[in-house]
């Protein structure tokens, strides 16, 4: 089959597409045949070598949609012929083919099409743990969302407005503004124009938000402290600008004993009962047309390298695929 290489850690450059031999379903596992694939900035990560699971060469990619194609000994619940979406922090979706633990896939509704079902996996289910685990989001609350134009900050503009939550988008282009305002952002902050710890306590009243997601990191955490109301909380969920290594906890004491919470998605999908649950009330979101993913571009199995680059420079919107077959 054919797959995009990770050859050697480094320059994306190094991923080339060749023939590789096509995997067999261990016990416990499912080939699915790909169809899209997603990207994901923490891809780049992999690929690149500074966040490695895997060593060179593999297969990078974690999230792909796709069919059946065999099922392994000891699976139950799917056959040859069925929709299937997965998620696996083991890197494997960029190519024909990929084997899964059967547990970490879950059923695509007839009424998704799979490109918005693979736009809906990572992004999806972490918005979902993000506004029903790390912070209950309702409508008497105000959120700040940080990269509100992004794979997973557009799903949670989308969410507060369906919730009746007030949104406060912090984006980095007036192009990207022009996206969190057309999602329902209640209020819409450009970062290269405004301070944002001005302009957000000047939309607060000086109080702050209740909750801040915050998948930025380094070059956010402090703004998204001192942003956080008394007893508020801050949720990390992210480090697209670099980890956070070193925090001053006096700025939680200073915003008035704020909660500072840094969850995983791998420790929200822990088994296929989590799988199913939140990617159901995801499915159910975008079928009522609450929630409605961008897709920011698609690129063949040679573009992966090209995706990557411009994901890692923050140079995009919405969702990034994929196209296998």
């Amino acid at each position: 089959m054919r797959a995009a290489v990770v050859e050697s850690f480094g320059a994306f450059d190094r991923i080339k597409v060749r023939e590789i031999e096509a995997p067999a379903p261990a016990r416990g596992e499912i080939v699915i045949r790909v169809t899209v694939a997603g990207v994901n900035f923490a891809d780049g990560g992999m690929a690149s070598g500074r966040a490695a699971r895997k060593q060179p060469p593999f297969v990078p990619g974690v999230e792909a949609a796709g069919v059946v194609e065999a099922v392994g000994e000891g699976v139950s619940g799917w056959r040859p012929g069925d929709r299937a979406l997965f998620w696996d922090p083991m890197p494997c979706a960029f190519a024909e083919a990929a084997s899964v633990a059967a547990w970490r896939a879950t059923p695509i509704p007839a009424n998704v099409p799979d490109e918005a079902a693979v736009a809906l996996m990572v992004q999806g289910a972490t918005a979902h743990y993000l506004v029903t685990d790390s912070f209950r989001l309702e409508s008497a609350h105000t959120c700040l969302i940080h990269a509100a134009a992004g794979g997973v900050g557009h799903v949670l503009v989308q969410i507060a407005k369906a919730c009746g939550a007030r949104s406060i988008a912090i984006v980095g282009s007036e192009a990207k503004a022009n996206i969190a305002r057309a999602l329902g952002a209640s209020v819409v902050i450009d970062r290269t124009q405004q301070d944002i710890v001005a302009a957000v306590r000047e939309a607060t009243d000086g109080e702050g938000a209740h909750v801040v997601y915050d998948g930025v990191g380094a070059a956010t955490i402090e703004a998204s402290l001192q942003l956080t109301r008394k007893r508020g909380t801050c949720v990390l969920y992210g480090a697209a600008s670099g980890p956070v290594t070193v925090l001053d906890t006096t700025l939680m004491l200073k915003s008035g004993s704020i909660f500072l919470h840094r969850p995983s998605l791998l420790d929200h999908l822990r088994d296929g009962a989590e799988y199913r649950t939140r990617m159901t009330q995801v499915f159910e979101w975008y079928a009522s047309g609450a929630v409605q993913p961008r897709i920011g571009g698609e690129w063949p199995l040679e573009g992966v390298g090209e995706a990557l680059t411009r994901i890692t420079a923050g140079e995009t919107t919405g969702k990034l695929l994929i196209r296998v077959s």
